[in-house]
């Protein structure tokens, strides 16, 4: 499936400039031109070449979407690991304040599970 575009060359039709086709259509509906690859982003027209039809976009357009790619990766690593110190730190503190407490309520909770468990089993 080829997701490229095509738009019209001719300087004087209504089409050019202002639209882009899909690119199983040849010639241009209006003044009957034949259509060429143009790069997919929106509201730009620079030919592609036929060379690479692998490729939707200009060299420009593609690498500014990479670089955008990898500002957005960048950006969330730095949140993910800024929001894990302000998660990480107060439950540290919580831990070692109410740990022992904590650890104690549990032991108990499991000691009167499984001495129920332990009832259970001799009726």
């Amino acid at each position: 499936m080829d997701l490229r575009k095509k738009a019209c060359p001719n300087e004087f039709c209504k089409t050019h400039r202002k639209k882009k086709f899909n690119s199983k259509v040849n010639y241009c509906p209006e003044c009957g031109e034949k259509l060429i690859y143009v790069c997919k982003a929106h509201g730009y027209f620079k030919p592609l070449d036929e060379a690479e039809p692998e490729h939707s976009y200009c060299r420009e357009c593609r690498t500014k979407r990479e670089d955008r790619k990898e500002k957005v990766i960048d950006v969330a690593k730095k949140g993910a690991e800024t929001a894990s110190v302000f998660v990480i730190a107060p439950a540290i503190k919580v831990i070692q304040e109410k740990g022992p407490k904590i650890a104690e309520q549990v032991a108990e909770k499991a000691v009167d599970i499984a001495a129920e468990a332990i009832k259970k089993k001799k009726l």
